[in-house]
């Protein structure tokens, strides 16, 4: 409380002061756009705080409202963020949680040291001027009564300091969770994501199928297949030349063997649903260590999950292994998957020390962009972190929960 009435007497000052040089500047524009945007991030990192003080005090807990996202990336992006960020309820109610909170301790707090001061201060006032001939004239409560208020005084300044906080814990648990038709609109949102990033995968998957189907193991079967009839026809005539022939279609079958298990890589393997995501995942790092790029695995993985998710954690780790020893030209690399239980979700990232440069949106990044959508059709979250200078991270968050 005390802490909060002070901060407040310093800090209620400072946004309002943004927001008036903001409105009084309309005529000049600058001073407009820089108190508007200062206010701004003024009231983000009043957010912040006052959820990590809550936390720090009350241990509630409480979730983070959901918050709008821009599309955009550059000054376009960042301009069009600070608009969502102020056309938003949770922006105005973030601001209002923290003006209530601040005017509720500024007054409780001072009226808690008006209180003991009179406590500390009343009685002597009184015993000196009931005693002084100089005082004469003067009127003040008497001694006896002015000891009876300082008790109740005293008592009622504790009072304040004991159950304020109780107030500020109710306003913390009005203002800064979101409101019930917020919290839909999140859920909503977040099954439309999930909805179409799961018919996008399959989209994508479905014509990375047909196109190497196409491109690989149809041409490879169809020479098979005329090896084979050419094979026939040397049987009676060539027997020599018909054996060469019939070893050279053995070859192309097991080429083609090999260009259709590099098909069906986008389907779980059998080690998988046996063994685990732990297995599943030493048997991938091993196979990109053959491709010649070492690989530190790090695994944090308590218990099993649910298919789905497995399979989603498989794939984000194989597919950017695979980039990486294809693209990547990277001499190290660190996959890294871990549990979190406090928040129920899998944390997944994928480091090399390669060229960077790595993309999610254009023609050639099937691969990056399909986990992206593979990763929101499981309702997590998706990043790739890879500037031009060099390096790479993949990071993927699935939440574990049904």
């Amino acid at each position: 409380m005390i802490v909060g009435g002070l901060a407040g007497m310093i800090w209620f000052w400072i946004p309002l002061s943004l927001l008036i040089l903001a409105v009084s500047s309309i005529p000049s524009v600058i001073g407009t756009v820089f108190g508007g945007v200062v206010f701004v991030y003024a009231v983000r990192a009043t957010d912040r705080v006052e959820r990590v003080r809550s936390e720090a005090i009350f241990g509630f807990g409480i979730a983070v409202p959901y918050r709008k996202v821009t599309p955009y990336t550059g000054f376009q992006g960042w301009a069009h963020q600070l608009w969502l960020d102020v056309s938003s309820g949770r922006f105005w109610k973030v601001l209002g949680h923290s003006y209530l909170r601040m005017v509720f301790d500024i007054f409780a707090v001072g009226l808690a040291f008006a209180l003991l001061a009179f406590a500390l201060i009343g009685p002597a006032a009184a015993a000196a001027i009931h005693n002084s001939d100089a005082a004469a004239g003067l009127s003040f409560i008497s001694p006896p009564l002015s000891w009876l208020l300082a008790v109740i005084a005293l008592a009622a300044a504790g009072a304040i300091l004991v159950f304020g906080p109780r107030v500020d814990a109710v306003i913390d648990r009005w203002l800064l969770p979101a409101s019930p038709t917020a919290a839909l609109q999140h859920e909503v949102s977040a099954l439309h994501q999930a909805r179409r990033g799961a018919v996008s995968s399959a989209s994508t998957e479905r014509h990375r199928i047909e196109r190497d189907l196409h491109d690989s193991v149809q041409p490879r079967l169809v020479s098979l297949a005329m090896t084979i009839g050419l094979a026939q026809t040397k049987l009676d005539s060539d027997l020599p030349e018909a054996r060469k022939l019939i070893a050279e279609a053995h070859d192309d079958a097991k080429a083609a063997l090999l260009e259709l298990r590099n098909v069906v890589r986008g389907i779980a393997p059998t080690i998988l649903a046996d063994r685990g995501l732990d297995a599943a995942l030493s048997a991938v790092v091993q196979r990109t260590e053959t491709a010649g790029v070492p690989v530190t695995l790090e695994l944090q993985l308590p218990k099993r999950f649910s298919d789905e998710i497995e399979s989603c954690a498989y794939f984000v780790v194989a597919e950017s292994l695979t980039n990486i020893a294809k693209h990547a030209r990277a001499t190290h690399a660190v996959v890294s998957v871990r549990y979190h239980e406090p928040t129920d979700q899998l944390h997944i990232s994928v480091f090399d020390d390669g060229i960077g440069g790595a993309q999610t949106t254009g023609d050639d990044t099937t691969g990056l962009r399909g986990l992206g959508e593979r990763v929101r059709a499981a309702r997590g979250t998706f990043a790739v972190s890879s500037p031009e200078t060099g390096t790479t991270t993949v990071t993927a968050v699935l939440p574990c929960a049904l």
